[in-house]
């Protein structure tokens, strides 16, 4: 077992104090709300390295350039992560699993209004378009950049599609089309979405909307005379 995988290894059983940070030394757990030296160390890192790949992307990136933007040392940097794949694996893993657990929240219970329906599938739209909106680079890696970003949004879909299938039992959707291509739709459309440079009262605008599409159509129903 290498230096930093025995580390890791015991990381799980300190404390953490914040979601990417974790006590990386073989003393005992700081006290609550004090970050030690190697706890800070690793956030810089952390930091940097998301800065890094979203400047740059991650075949152009270096470790180099993570340690640069860092303030900190190569040797330094492998005492954290074995290589900048570890690194790039884990942001993109720590980001899906955030992803993921969002999507498990947007299952809709089946005892939702009808006239409230439209309302909490926006609901659902406006937690990944805040979620993606949080911080701009991580998404950047995680869900728009390469080589990650097909796997993510691949992994979103299967997510996405376990959710409509239990919603089609529930009498929410429609069953006559496959819960895959409802949520390959879903998916697209927060693609396009989150691309938009929005603040939250915009978002919130925008998730109505795309409820109202997700829900509606876009269709306005048969031909009707209008006056010209």
């Amino acid at each position: 077992m290498t230096r930093c995988a025995a580390r890791r290894k015991r990381q799980w059983a300190l404390a953490v104090f914040h979601p990417w940070v974790t006590a990386m030394t073989d003393r005992p757990p700081a006290k609550a709300g004090i970050i030690t030296k190697g706890e800070q160390t690793r956030m810089r890192l952390h930091r940097a390295a998301i800065t890094v790949f979203a400047r740059r992307g991650y075949f152009e990136t270096k470790v180099s350039d993570i340690v640069q933007e860092a303030g900190v040392s190569q040797p330094t940097f492998y005492s954290y992560f074995d290589s900048k794949e570890v690194a790039y694996d884990q942001l993109v893993g720590e980001f899906r699993a955030r992803l993921k657990a969002i999507t498990g929240d947007n299952l809709i219970d089946p005892s939702t209004p009808a006239e409230r329906f439209v309302e909490r599938v926006a609901l659902s739209f406006l937690r990944f378009l805040d979620f993606l909106a949080e911080d701009p680079d991580l998404t950047e890696i995680g869900f728009f950049q390469p080589p990650g970003c097909t796997v993510t949004k691949n992994m979103m879909v299967g997510w996405v599609t376990a959710n409509i299938k239990q919603e089609q039992k529930d009498g929410l959707f429609r069953t006559n089309i496959d819960a895959i291509q409802i949520a390959r739709g879903l998916v697209g459309i927060v693609d396009q979405m989150a691309r938009i440079d929005a603040g939250a009262k915009q978002r919130t605008a925008i998730a109505r909307d795309c409820a109202d599409l997700f829900c509606g159509g876009a269709w306005v129903g048969p031909a009707k005379k209008r006056k010209r």
